[in-house]
């Protein structure tokens, strides 16, 4: 019984989300990927326009060639707080378009860790390892040479009173779980095109 106590004091309704949360979404459009990446080198990035979540000022970062050496098989995205005068925490998800359907990719990694961006330590957060390459260059993710990335986050407006996401979101739904909340928050969607 203490374990399902434990279980629903996670949880978190979709109607609480905007009293919890300052969401906004962000795409980022990237064409000529291929002169993008020929002429981008590992640890180096192509970042999408500014744009604001939570009075935050954000930018995403696209690594072609991989965030540093050891992951120069893989493409890189991070989000990056640009103004980071303050602590913010924040939780970020990003995913490819994917071009064969009318929605996001679900297969791309999911992070619901509550992160911390700030000057004296990390500015921005994502995944070194988004895809491997070799497996992005074939996917339904790139077509006509361009591919499209959409970041959310969510910034947490009293981090005392987070909740995380009920643990059966770890099994695999953690990602319809956060599309709820999204959904269901103010939403801001801005556009951002490169190229």
């Amino acid at each position: 019984m203490l374990l399902l106590t434990a279980f629903f004091s996670f949880l978190i309704t979709t109607s609480q989300a905007a009293d919890v949360f300052l969401t906004g979404s962000k795409t980022f459009e990237i064409t000529d990927y291929s002169v993008v990446k020929n002429g981008v080198s590992t640890g180096n990035c192509i970042q999408s326009d500014p744009f604001t979540v939570g009075g935050y000022q954000w930018a995403i970062e696209f690594y072609p060639q991989g965030f540093n050496p050891s992951y120069s098989d893989f493409v890189s995205v991070i989000v990056r707080l640009l103004n980071p005068k303050n602590v913010v925490k924040a939780i970020q998800t990003h995913h490819f378009r994917d071009w064969n359907s009318t929605g996001w990719s679900t297969s791309t990694p999911v992070d619901s860790n509550l992160r911390t961006f700030s000057a004296n330590g990390y500015t921005g957060w994502g995944y070194f390892d988004f895809m491997a390459r070799s497996n992005f260059e074939v996917s339904n993710y790139l077509r006509n040479d361009t591919l499209v990335i959409k970041t959310n986050i969510w910034v947490v407006k009293d981090s005392s009173s987070f909740l995380m996401p009920p643990l059966s979101a770890a099994a695999g739904n953690l990602y319809s779980w956060w599309d709820q909340v999204f959904q269901t928050s103010d939403v801001s969607v801005e556009n951002s095109k490169s190229g």
